[in-house]
């Protein structure tokens, strides 16, 4: 179930939103949503990496990064997203698309990311999870088993970024995180008996996530992501 976003705080994360953003969101309407870790990382008073956007289809995502581009910066495209690399970087995701703003919402797996903010009418909405303030407040990572395709070791990897950042996991939680990477282990391709088979599969999952996380173990890990 959504509630919808303090008004306070919608108005503070349109605040730090760059005016290209802003303005091209403006033209967007609900086709254009901004979500996730921004409007996290905004009320809880931390760090902004950067800004993901969400859109309806691919080619609406390509075409609403170009604006925000404009002639001053190049668009970069990744597996995942076109990426505006600006003072704040800016990232339109086109892995995932939405019909409706809403539908955003539910695909992030912690309720801490369940957050959305579009324009529409000629008024700003905002949406979040019903526990988003409970556990944004308590700094408490609950994982909700997002339907969705990703990685089967992101959230693990994102479960290591928010302990650093000293959030904590119920073990409910926890065991679903491990469980979502489990399923990317096929137990016919290895000896689930033996330990390090195991350690060397989940790590190779990891590694697909993020390269970049352990890269001083890049050549020992590639054999991992073959076919052998």
């Amino acid at each position: 179930m959504n509630i919808n976003l303090r008004d306070e705080d919608r108005k503070w994360c349109l605040r730090r939103l760059p005016k290209v953003v802003i303005a091209t969101m403006e033209k967007a309407g609900p086709s254009l949503v901004v979500a996730g870790g921004f409007i996290r990382s905004c009320i809880a008073n931390e760090p902004v990496n950067d800004i993901d956007l969400f859109s309806t289809s691919v080619d609406a995502a390509k075409a609403w990064a170009t604006v925000i581009a404009g002639g001053e910066y190049k668009v970069h495209e990744t597996e995942n997203a076109f990426t505006i690399r600006m003072k704040m970087p800016v990232q339109i995701i086109h892995r995932w698309v939405f019909d409706e703003p809403e539908k955003v919402i539910p695909s992030f797996d912690f309720t801490i990311a369940r957050s959305a903010i579009w324009h529409q009418a000629s008024s700003w909405m905002g949406l979040c999870d019903e526990r988003f303030y409970c556990d944004l407040a308590a700094k408490r990572l609950v994982y909700c088993s997002p339907v969705r395709n990703e990685d089967a070791g992101g959230s693990l990897l994102r479960v290591l970024k928010f302990y650093q950042r000293g959030y904590r996991i119920p073990l409910d939680s926890m065991g679903a995180v491990i469980a979502r990477l489990m399923k990317g282990v096929d137990p016919e391709q290895i000896n689930i008996r033996n330990e390090d088979d195991v350690a060397k599969i989940v790590t190779g999952l990891l590694h697909e996530v993020d390269p970049n996380i352990d890269p001083e173990h890049n050549s020992h890990l590639s054999p991992l992501n073959s076919d052998d």
